[in-house]
């Protein structure tokens, strides 16, 4: 009796530990999360070709007519489809069903214009491109250009363009530029899928102008948008910019008594002449309304822009304008308003550029000009901490 009570002692003990251990697996199970798998989509890429359209894109990938009309539609608030550009993909995702999900259009190096479809209708939105980055510093001294130097340093293009901008407000390096300045930028090199596309932001950077050290550091300004800022927190973007044009040279200075070769006398050239191939863009120096931009007699094709009651910039001797660009239109900083050229009396490709302060013409090279808004001084501990990580890299 004994023995019998021992076995179903030990049987009842043995169930119990089953039920303890199997308990156990369960309430460890219970804590076992697994990642949802991203879901398989047959993918249609078409690249953007000289000649296309967005009707015949989308026919091309099975959308009929009434379709496409009712995507432009839905999007217009968010993306003109009717701008797509050369070269760049378009993508439509569907299930292994056949059943539409999304489509796709890269329209930058920073957003994908997107539509979802979702019970028969259409979600558009612009969702940012996502990169992996690491930050790369290059430096090196001038020899004959910023532009030739850079390269000789394996800066990109695109790179020695965006350090030019940065400090395009503080340097005229057409100018201002001398044999032996130094550079360094402080920039992020991006990624996607493992593979290297190009530059992204440039973080910070320096330029020494005839022993002069210029700074500038990426931040936030007073909006949340990016900016760059010297290292005691003044705005390096100024309101006018300190030259029309990049990478030219002057030719022509300021002057109460010039010999101009085409009239054959001796008279004031109270402006500055850039020296630049015909069709190098003329970006206007600052935000303002469009005066004039028609023919000025010995200006040729002149472009006058308003900026505020103290300042007028005008360009002249344009081999064209820009589209859109007439009287009466609102003008940005930076925005590209013309192209140089040689008309009127013009004895070779050049931008006459000059400027008018209270209406009177005065020396471009000489004016100081009005900064933009310095760090919020609530932000100053935030932004000297920025600059102190940036100067260890520098």
């Amino acid at each position: 009796m004994k023995n019998i009570l021992l076995i179903i002692i030990i049987f009842l003990l043995g169930g119990l530990g089953v039920f303890y251990v199997a308990k156990g697996d369960a309430e460890q199970a219970e804590f076992v999360i697994e990642a949802p798998q991203e879901p398989e989509y047959q993918i249609t890429e078409h690249i953007v070709e000289d000649g296309d359209v967005f009707a015949v894109i989308m026919e091309t990938l099975g959308f009929d007519y009434l379709e496409t009309m009712d995507i432009l539609e839905v999007s217009s608030s968010t993306y003109d489809f009717t701008s797509i550009r050369v070269g760049k993909p378009f993508r439509l995702f569907k299930t292994e069903m056949g059943e539409r999900v999304k489509l796709e259009y890269e329209k930058d190096s920073e957003e994908i214009a997107t539509v979802e479809f979702k019970n028969g209708k259409y979600f558009p939105s612009l969702v940012p491109i996502e990169y992996e980055t690491e930050t790369n510093l290059l430096a090196g001294v001038v020899s004959s250009s910023l532009w030739f130097s850079g390269l000789e340093v394996g800066m990109p293009e695109e790179l020695i363009i965006e350090f030019a901008d940065v400090f395009a407000w503080t340097v005229d390096f057409s100018v201002q530029t001398r044999k032996g300045d130094g550079f360094k930028v402080l920039y992020e090199k991006r990624f996607r899928d493992g593979e290297y596309v190009g530059i992204g932001r440039v973080l910070a950077g320096e330029f020494v102008n005839s022993g002069t050290s210029y700074k500038a550091y990426l931040f936030e300004d007073k909006d949340g948008g990016p900016a760059y800022f010297s290292e005691t927190g003044e705005a390096m973007q100024k309101q006018y910019l300190k030259a029309p044009l990049s990478y030219s040279r002057i030719t022509s200075g300021f002057s109460y008594a010039r010999f101009h070769p085409v009239t054959q006398s001796t008279g004031p050239h109270r402006a500055i002449d850039y020296a630049a191939p015909i069709g190098t863009p003329i970006m206007s120096v600052g935000d303002g309304t469009v005066m004039q931009a028609s023919w000025n007699g010995g200006y040729g094709n002149f472009i006058s822009v308003h900026h505020n009651d103290t300042y007028t910039t005008e360009y002249a001797h344009l081999s064209s304008y820009a589209r859109g660009i007439r009287r009466g239109i609102k003008v940005k900083q930076g925005e590209v308003i013309g192209y140089v050229g040689s008309t009127g009396w013009s004895t070779g490709p050049h931008l006459h550029y000059q400027i008018k302060k209270y209406g009177t013409l005065v020396n471009p090279l000489e004016i100081e000009l009005p900064p933009g808004d310095p760090v919020a001084e609530d932000r100053r501990a935030e932004f000297e901490s920025v600059v102190r990580e940036f100067d260890k890299e520098l």
